[in-house]
């Protein structure tokens, strides 16, 4: 096993090298024009067409102040050109005729190094991507040792590169010199496209202490090289996965489902949330699951709207509520920290936060910005909590809540300014990018100087201030209030699990009456068979008893002739002797004939006796076992009824009789067991209580926490000196925020430095659109991974030639679960978990099933007919609607064109701009901010163009209102990429293509992943836009055709 994992990571590792170099900069990055002498914004990355000495430009001259505080960097990239002329290059390569629809235009280099602001290259900036090597010499030999050549190459190159440099100023010469000596060596590719420059330069700025972000052609390379050295479990388990006969399958299997759901696996807090809204079965399932295993990798397979994100905020709140119990242990709030020094040399101990608290830390990532930012950003917000008016079903339950919360109404205003938006509190911490950590640390400890708001260390210092002679009668009061309410939850969870065991306890009563009632029936129908065998064998007796008699009867004859013989005179004697022998002689074997029927009709007649003694004898025994047998079932009866009398006065919640029957399957679904809505208050309650409990923890060390953040801001400066500050500032900050959000490619820059398994718990959203060597640095400092998703949308982006993986996968001798175009952190994640579903295909081929994680069922964002699509195309009806009652539209706008730019089509482009200028107008009338509406392609040129058509309409329209509009359009229109993760009440899918590209619309089509995706945006209306004749009888689109409400 030890082989395997360091086999894959060694084929990720080359995989992510061979990703190709980006461009830095997009064209509308802008450094301020405060750095800059001449006072004007200079775009970050510039054209570079001919050549003059950037370092000497009076309009790069830096201001006085900026020069004091920082320094200016040149970053040149050379020979560039668009990344999909690396798809073109490698589908030429391989002889793969196969046309790709969506065009990349990222900007790529061949080579890239810095100089300083004296034109002076910058040691060790030189990058050049393994990819451009490769295609120089996979053309040559398609199973080439990629990295030995590169290795050479590089090598090769870097001599010559220190040659022409020669510790001396750039010049044109020599820029020309060192891109002739990159020829030699590397694939040198041009772009076609007009706009597109063959080389350009990037101007990047550092502060002080700041330290620059080395080139690099992928984010993950660094850290899988680490987890390839020393993988920790984690990362074990993941790759390794799991026998097949260790999994079990927990889908509507009973026993496991009742062991799951059995209350003592119910978490003590859960996350405040609308009380009557419980979780459904297997939504708790699989929270009781993870939260009361210690697997190393845990996953959940959930299809769109059915609550992946709502089952992970029940987690989150459980290890809330966990280190809150540990911190109702303390005397004082001071007590949480202890001051260490870490080398006797220190002059001064750090206060450290003790280690049976930072046990807790939790970290949320995946591969799409959106998702963990809507995650992060959601859960802070209001009416996360607070819920006011009769639309709830306990208001007087749900005003306590806003009551509780105002007690930690001092964080919302940071809160409120990290989400712009109103907030209850400080929880989740939106990180990963440095623009991000900026924004987080401005509200945190820095202050906005655009605002009057007081940063969280002004506010803690306040507060501490506020509390200072009286913070440890405080402390126990808010203590109290927190193990006061954490009673309640355990008397309550004991009401549940006392339901719990009179169940199972009934469900063997009624087992064992069932068995009793079996047995009764038993006994009484072989009771009627002793009857009737004991009625045949009377019958029989008698008539062998009439057999008997005659038989005696028949010998007393012959014995009154041989008398009556006997008593005749001489002579009639001595003629019947002479005239009769042969007749006596007769009668003697007659007799003895008799004599023996006699015998053996006397012996049967006996075996019967003893046949119906015996028979009697059972009877008499059956009888006894049925007059037992009754009082037991009478006994049982009595059971059952004061079970059913528990339960109508219970308010937990029960399994009906037929809760386990094939029909019930919808129902079942929804159901949440063994709670009560009582007990879903105060678990509620308690997480409250818990973040008051955090709160008044900060609050009273303001000191320890206002340095820790300091030490935070210039971690990576602090790393290699004093990495024990670095990790209690960390430490400290999952104090603050418990949940901190991150994309995989911030990862090992956002935690650099930090050892393996620092993290105690790690949260994978849209799993299934992960690449798997994406994920590996979280995996690494990770202790247990909680993984979620659906591989039923959409898949990773795999940019590389099919060949080109299976090339590299068989070379490192790996399954190709771990290396291949569908290979995905949800997949191999699954593959990974003890607990999940065979999951059968679409045409319910029992034997291609695949293994998924706990599966959820119950959708809650799509009203019909927008669900029966997606349940029908993509989940084999196995989904449950959990909006009954009222009905979405879906309907078809059959417009014909021809495609004027690849799939582009004009008349479908203003079609879906004047029906969204009518939704704007519409929205405004309401009075709501905008319209919510997605507009999605399968295609990016055609999401380009009616972005462009919408802003031009848009803009003459709201003129006063350009920049809304503008973010409106960048959030609410794009590929369907863009929006997995999102919802919108409106959605119009735009086909686009003509009769001449039906390849373009297979391609969409030719999994249900795309479609799925698309479809399940719409919470209430789905429109489609394109040629009906022509594409509604193809795959997945002839569902959506089937299931038409509108005609338009």
């Amino acid at each position: 096993m030890d082989n395997l994992v360091n086999n894959t990571l060694s084929a990720w590792l080359l995989i992510e090298s061979l990703e190709p170099g980006e461009v830095k900069y997009t064209d509308h990055s802008v450094l301020n024009k405060s750095v800059f002498l001449n006072n004007e914004n200079q775009e970050k990355l510039q054209s570079f067409p001919s050549y003059y000495d950037i370092w000497n430009a009076d309009k790069f001259k830096l201001s006085e102040r900026a020069k004091n505080n920082g320094k200016l960097n040149f970053r040149l990239y050379r020979n560039c050109f668009m990344y999909k002329e690396i798809d073109e290059e490698i589908r030429d390569i391989f002889k793969d005729d196969r046309e790709i629809f969506n065009l990349n235009k990222t900007k790529c280099y061949g080579y890239s190094f810095k100089t300083d602001d004296t034109g002076k290259v910058i040691s060790d900036s030189l990058h050049i991507p393994m990819i451009m090597s490769a295609l120089k010499e996979i053309r040559k030999n398609k199973s080439a040792d990629i990295e030995e050549i590169f290795n050479d190459s590089k090598d090769k190159f870097e001599k010559r590169f220190s040659e022409i440099i020669a510790n001396e100023t750039i010049d044109e010469n020599k820029l020309n010199r060192l891109d002739e000596a990159y020829s030699e060596y590397f694939a040198v590719l041009t772009s076609k496209n007009s706009g597109m420059y063959e080389h350009y330069f990037a101007i990047e700025y550092f502060r002080k202490n700041e330290l620059p972000t080395p080139e690099f052609n992928s984010f993950y390379i660094s850290d899988i090289e680490r987890a390839r050295k020393d993988p920790n479990a984690t990362l074990n388990a993941f790759i390794e996965g799991l026998d097949h006969s260790k999994r079990t399958d927990v889908n509507d299997n009973k026993e496991m489902i009742d062991k799951f759901l059995n209350p003592e696996n119910l978490p003590d807090g859960r996350w405040p949330s609308q009380i009557e809204y419980q979780l459904s079965l297997m939504q708790q399932v699989a929270v009781n699951c993870i939260t009361s295993s210690n697997e190393y990798i845990s996953s959940v397979n959930g299809p769109p709207g059915t609550g992946k994100t709502t089952l992970l905020k029940d987690i989150f709140a459980h290890l809330v509520v966990e280190r809150a119990k540990a911190l109702s242990k303390l005397d004082s709030p001071k007590d949480a920290f202890e001051f260490i020094k870490i080398h006797d040399t220190d002059s001064k101990p750090i206060n450290m936060l003790k280690e049976e608290f930072t046990q807790y830390k939790m970290v949320v990532a995946s591969s799409n910005n959106g998702a963990v930012e809507n995650i992060s950003k959601d859960l802070p917000k209001l009416g996360e909590v607070v819920r006011k008016g009769n639309k709830t079903k306990y208001p007087d339950k749900e005003e306590v809540y806003t009551k509780e919360i105002e007690d930690l109404n001092s964080f919302s205003d940071v809160a409120s300014g990290l989400i712009g938006e109103p907030a209850w509190g400080l929880f989740s911490g939106a990180l990963g990018k440095k623009d991000n950590i900026d924004h987080v640390m401005k509200y945190v400890v820095d202050g906005d100087s655009e605002s009057n708001n007081k940063p969280l260390t002004k506010i803690l210092q306040d507060e501490n201030k506020s509390i200072k002679d009286s913070f440890i009668s405080k402390w126990k009061a808010c203590k109290k209030e927190f193990e006061d309410e954490l009673k309640i939850v355990h008397k309550l969870k004991k009401s549940s699990i006392e339901a719990y065991n009179k169940y199972k306890e009934n469900e063997k009563v009624l087992s064992e009456e069932n068995t009793l009632k079996e047995e009764l029936k038993t006994l009484s129908e072989e009771n009627k068979k002793y009857e009737k065998s004991l009625e045949d064998l009377t019958s029989e007796l008698n008539h062998l008893n009439k057999d008997i008699h005659s038989i005696k009867e028949r010998i007393d004859n012959i014995e009154e002739i041989s008398q009556a013989k006997n008593s005749q005179g001489f002579l009639d004697k001595i003629i019947a002797k002479f005239s009769n022998n042969e007749i006596d002689d007769e009668h003697k074997e007659e007799k003895i004939r008799l004599l023996e029927e006699k015998k053996e009709c006397l012996t049967k007649r006996s075996k019967i006796e003893e046949e119906i003694r015996k028979t009697e004898i059972n009877i008499k025994e059956n009888e006894q076992k049925i007059e037992n047998k009754e009082k037991n079932l009478n006994i049982y009866t009595e059971k059952l009824a004061k079970f059913r009398e528990y339960k109508k006065n219970s308010k937990v919640k029960f399994p009906e009789g037929d809760f386990w029957s094939a029909d019930n399957y919808n129902n079942r679904q929804t159901m949440n067991l063994w709670n009560s809505d009582e007990l879903q208050y105060h678990r509620g309650l308690l997480f409250i209580k818990s973040m008051k409990l955090h709160k008044l923890l900060l609050s009273a060390n303001n000191g320890t926490i206002y340095y820790a953040l300091l030490d935070f801001k210039k971690r990576n400066a602090i790393m290699d000196s004093e990495p024990e500050r670095v990790k209690n500032a960390w430490n400290i900050l999952h104090l603050i925020f418990p949940l901190i959000s991150t994309t995989f490619a911030s990862f090992n820059n956002l935690y650099r430095g930090l050892p393996k398994d620092f993290i105690d718990y790690l949260f994978i959203d849209e799993a299934g659109q992960a690449k798997p060597q994406q994920a590996v640095g979280a995996l690494y400092r990770s202790k247990r991974a909680i993984i979620v998703g659906d591989p039923i949308q959409l898949e990773p982006v795999v940019t590389f030639e099919p060949n080109l993986i299976e090339n590299i996968r068989r070379g490192y001798n790996i399954h190709e679960h771990l290396l291949s175009v569908e290979s995905s952190v949800q997949s191999i994640a699954d593959l990974a978990n003890q607990y999940g579903y065979w999951k059968p295909q679409i045409d319910e081929d029992e034997n291609n099933k695949t293994w998924i994680g706990i599966p959820l069922w119950v959708h809650r964002r799509c009203l019909d007919p927008m669900f029966t699509i997606a349940n029908q195309i993509a989940y084999n009806n196995k989904m449950v609607q959990g909006n009954t009652g009222n009905i979405g539209k879906t309907g078809w706008l059959d417009i014909k064109g021809a495609a004027t730019s690849r799939q582009y089509v004009k008349e479908h482009g203003e079609r879906v701009v004047d029906l969204l200028i009518n939704d704007w107008k519409e929205a405004v009338e309401r009075g709501e901010y905008e319209p919510s509406i997605f507009v999605i392609s399968p295609f990016t040129e055609v999401q380009s163009r009616i972005k462009s058509l919408t802003r031009s309409k848009l803009y003459s329209i709201y003129n006063n209102d350009k920049e809304k509009v503008r973010k409106w359009v960048n959030k609410s229109i794009g590929t369907v990429h863009t929006f997995q993760g999102k919802e919108a009440n409106k959605v119009y899918f735009v086909v686009g293509t003509d009769d001449t590209q039906n390849g373009a619309v297979n391609w969409s089509c030719e999994k249900p992943n795309l479609l799925n995706v698309a479809v399940t945006r719409a919470k209430k209306e789905f429109y489609i836009l394109g040629d009906q004749d022509r594409i509604k009888s193809r795959p997945y689109y002839s569902t959506i055709n089937e299931n038409l409400n509108v005609e338009l």
